[in-house]
């Protein structure tokens, strides 16, 4: 795409993102809004950002002209920040993540203390200079506006047409199907919740669905599927309770709880650390459950699982409350709105 000359040619959206279409904060939280503006009459439109510096200055300084810019994730240094800011009329921070803290399992490499200082200040800068920050839960919210007053919170959300739950008659026959799915670099967190459900394997299929295969502590109790774009909706459909398990940190806390909320739209009963806004999406006992310490993992499942009614139940109010809090038909307009393009 060249960078349009003329006025008209001004788009009224565009999202810079960090990675490709694969990224789930890429799928979930820019393509659906790009679609959802074509739709509406809007113009928008979105592009990746080289990671090599050579490409990206050539990218920065191709960019189209637009009303507004949103930048996705990407931590950029200032004079690129300076150089997108030259091509959009307002400038829009978009995170769902704690971006200045560090993975759980790159603490203490090293190097760490270092890369942990960059993109601490890389995140302080980003949310001073822009205009509005987008913030995917209340935690991330708090920690941006020390620098910054435009704050405007928006759940991941989730497109609750395509994420749908299994037919009322599929097979339920033994053994109680236990999911996870995610991206391989948080596989690090299934150790504690594979040793909790090790002594009921026999009553248990525990599938993970992930880009690579959990090849860690247990291994031999998984059962492992790769992640297709097109099948993941079916691939949820096949759990009938959903695990997120996370450590409790900085960075833990800023995670948005998507996982969930596919869980939750496909009709599987989400079972989840209780941790960040996991708190907030989950009503526990009603829609799903939360977990304090490591038995629950096992003490939950097996609730579930000897209970066919019980399991019934939450699934339908898991369904419930993804379409009334966390639906992307119902919520897109409040986006458009925060933009001032609606």
């Amino acid at each position: 795409m060249s960078a349009p000359n003329d006025a008209l040619d001004v788009l009224d959206v565009f999202f810079i993102t960090p990675s490709g279409e694969t990224l789930p904060s890429v799928r979930f939280r820019v393509l659906p809004f790009v679609e959802a503006g074509r739709v509406q009459g809007l113009k928008v439109d979105w592009r990746r950002a080289p990671k090599a510096i050579h490409k990206r200055l050539l990218f920065l300084l191709t960019l189209p002209r637009a009303q507004v810019m949103v930048i996705q994730q990407k931590l950029f240094a200032p004079f690129e920040l300076a150089l997108i800011r030259r091509r959009c009329q307002r400038l829009v921070y978009d995170i769902d993540d704690a971006l200045w803290a560090l993975h759980p399992a790159e603490v203490g490499l090293p190097g760490s203390a270092e890369k942990s200082a960059k993109i601490a200040r890389r995140f302080a800068e980003t949310c001073a200079r822009v205009d509005l920050v987008i913030a995917g839960n209340s935690y991330l919210a708090e920690r941006a506006s020390a620098h910054q007053q435009n704050i405007f919170v928006l759940p991941t959300l989730i497109d609750t047409s395509k994420y749908t739950p299994a037919p009322p008659d599929a097979a339920a026959v033994p053994p109680f199907r236990v999911g996870w799915m995610g991206t391989s670099g948080n596989l690090w967190f299934l150790p504690e919740v594979l040793r909790e459900l090790a002594p009921h394997q026999e009553r248990l299929e525990i599938r993970v669905v992930a880009d690579k295969p959990y090849e860690g502590e247990l291994e031999e109790l998984v059962r492992f599927e790769r992640w297709s774009p097109t099948l993941e909706p079916d691939q949820l459909r096949g759990f009938q309770c959903g695990l997120m398990p996370l450590t409790d940190d900085e960075y833990t806390r800023g995670k948005c709880g998507f996982k969930i909320l596919q869980y939750m739209a496909t009709g599987v009963v989400p079972i989840a650390s209780a941790v960040g806004f996991n708190r907030e999406i989950i009503h526990h006992g009603v829609d799903g459950f939360l977990v304090r310490q490591p038995g629950d993992w096992a003490k939950y499942t097996l609730r579930l699982a000897n209970d066919p009614d019980l399991l019934e139940r939450m699934a339908w109010a898991a369904r419930q409350s993804a379409e009334e809090r966390f639906s992307l038909v119902a919520q897109t307009p409040k986006l458009w709105t925060a933009l001032g393009v609606g």
